[in-house]
């Protein structure tokens, strides 16, 4: 690997100890369990104005484990105000840390009342909620330790660099051009979706200024598979480089800078799959616009699944993460962001705005990888499919080979 990597490298072999066996993964057939996110009962000094909740993993983690803590209002203790904080373990760091959290009115015997509001990314949740009870001389205080997020800096050397009006496309897909359909072909009946991935006849390609749009739509009339025999009454759109050997490497870096869509039943897409079929699979962002409590200005999705021969043996996803739990801005719909993921021998690290949000160990060495960029519809047939945009806006993508 070159020297300007050496920063990455180290961060990636400080924390190798506990899962650098390449065996443990059984070639990307296993991974290792869930570890488990706890919170419990504590006391507090009387008037204090600040809490601090000890939130503790059961073991080590292979991958990052979001916990997501609420506090709020008790018998007699306020919470100002009543909010949800992430707390975020990534591999190697300590297996307690604190969410800290403004109160008011703990008098002696007040409580507070506080639970993990949804499952925690890339964990498992123990326990249900718990009591915060301001006691005479109870001790209250914080936790410090791990590390922080790393920014993102990109592994190997630059192979592919094209904008939104540079970007090449076709039907089949080839050198330097990406195809429209996935390598199997133009529907995904395995997800339940109800598009059809259009060719670029049917028009779901659009150069506006430096953007190129993927644009999904209710068609005025459906689509008919002729491998399946069904019918698709929506326009997915797709840019897959399963063809497209710039686009390919085993180890190195994707990036993506894009505006996403934020039509109910739309669903956005960037991750990788490797030449040699599904799956496994990376997902670097998902949004769920078919999920009613999807918020697409702030959600995220990531996910990896292992298995082989069309066979998922299982999956790793976080899927309540929020801009807001990394410092970043609820506005993926609004503006510009920037997706990357890096694959190293060792790690998978899935970055948004240059900030470290997802770590896995990598269980799948020695795959090539390649790109896709698309959205998916997954609405019902009778749906008009007309709230928002359905547009993906892409104004980059660049890719880095380091092997």
């Amino acid at each position: 690997m070159k020297k300007t990597f050496s920063g990455f490298l180290a961060f990636c072999l400080s924390a190798l100890p506990l899962f650098a066996q390449e065996d443990i993964y059984e070639n990307g057939m296993s991974y290792p369990p869930l570890a488990e996110v706890s919170i419990e009962d504590f006391d507090v000094p009387v008037d204090t104005d600040e809490v601090h909740v000890l939130v503790t993993l059961d073991k080590e983690t292979s991958n990052t484990v979001v916990a997501h803590i609420r506090v709020f209002d008790g018998e007699g203790g306020r919470a100002k105000p009543d909010r949800t904080q992430a707390v975020i373990f990534r591999p190697g760091d300590p297996l307690t840390k604190t969410a800290s959290f403004k109160v008011g009115s703990m008098k002696e015997g007040n409580n507070l009342r506080a639970v993990q509001s949804s499952v925690p990314d890339g964990g498992k949740q123990k326990g249900g909620s718990i009591r915060i009870t301001a006691k005479k001389g109870a001790v209250n205080e914080p936790v410090e330790g791990g590390r922080a997020p790393h920014p993102f800096r990109p592994l190997g050397t630059l192979v592919y660099s094209e904008t939104g009006k540079t970007i090449q496309f076709d039907d089949k897909g080839g050198p330097n051009t990406f195809s429209t359909s996935l390598h199997h072909g133009r529907t995904q009946d395995g997800n339940q979706e109800t598009g059809y991935y259009g060719t670029v006849e049917m028009g779901g390609f659009i150069r506006h200024s430096d953007e190129l749009l993927l644009s999904t739509l209710r068609l005025p009339e459906p689509v008919k598979s002729t491998s399946s025999g069904k019918t698709y009454p929506f326009r997915a759109a797709m840019l897959s480089g399963h063809n497209t050997p710039e686009t390919q490497f085993k180890y190195g870096s994707v990036e993506w800078v894009v505006k996403m869509p934020n039509r109910k039943y739309s669903w956005p897409a960037l991750w990788l799959l490797p030449t040699t079929g599904w799956p496994p699979e990376i997902d670097v962002y998902e949004g769920f616009g078919y999920n009613g409590s999807w918020r697409f200005p702030s959600n995220f999705a990531t996910n990896i699944h292992g298995g082989q021969h069309g066979q998922r043996a299982f999956t790793r996803p976080a899927m309540h993460l929020k801009m807001s739990d990394f410092g970043l801005a609820n506005t993926l719909d609004s503006e510009f962001h920037t997706f990357a993921v890096t694959v190293h021998p060792d790690w998978i690290v899935i970055f948004v705005d240059g900030i470290e949000t997802m770590q896995y160990a990598n269980p799948f060495k020695g795959r090539t990888w390649y790109p896709l960029t698309n959205v998916a519809v997954k609405a019902k047939q009778d749906s008009n499919y007309d709230e928002g945009s359905g547009d993906m806006a892409i104004r980059s993508i660049k890719v880095w080979r380091s092997e």
